[in-house]
């Protein structure tokens, strides 16, 4: 590996570490700074190195993990192993291969399905949280209104791992020569 590779992946793996460390600790922070991992997954790929991406999340999720004092109570930890971490890194990689639009769009999905129904059994059944205090009708049809979510979701959260590509590659060409 490049210096300058070896560099780049390293800072992303401490703001990684750092945002989810903080997300760890601090509750009404916790989804967004999982979210915004997916930008420092993503940094390492202006070199086109996954290897150096798929490292990066791993270092800065191990990094995380410790600080937060092995934090297994936290939704952050979860989320971020099944799909923030992960998906960036593969729709990059599905993107660069060219594979069928329809198949990524379809495995993009349904792999955003699974994550947040999972996140919700583990926010449910582990972590014991309830959420007694919604409306009756939410309660009987929260399977169905999680469903929907996720897909909305999907959307965005494809698009924005997309457009941080772009901004990534634009910014890291004009600073790193």
């Amino acid at each position: 590996m490049k210096s300058k590779l070896i560099a780049l992946s390293a800072i992303s793996s401490g703001f990684i570490a750092v945002l989810l460390t903080l997300g760890a600790y601090i509750e009404f922070v916790d989804l967004f700074a999982v979210v915004f991992t997916a930008v420092f997954v993503i940094i390492p790929l202006y070199y086109n190195s996954y290897k150096a991406s798929f490292l990066t999340y791993l270092a800065g999720g191990c990094v995380a993990f410790i600080l937060s004092g092995f934090n297994f109570l936290s939704i952050v930890f979860p989320a971020y192993i099944a799909f923030f971490g992960l998906y960036p890194i593969i729709k990059c990689l599905m993107q660069e291969k060219k594979l069928n639009k329809i198949f990524t769009f379809i495995f993009g999905l349904v792999w955003t399905i699974i994550a947040v129904y999972g996140i919700y059994f583990y926010y449910v059944l582990v972590m014991k949280q309830t959420f007694a205090g919604l409306p009756v009708w939410v309660e009987s049809n929260i399977f169905l209104i999680i469903g929907l979510f996720s897909v909305v979701f999907y959307l965005v959260f494809d698009r924005f791992v997309y457009v941080i590509r772009l901004i990534i590659n634009r910014y890291l060409g004009r600073i790193i020569k």
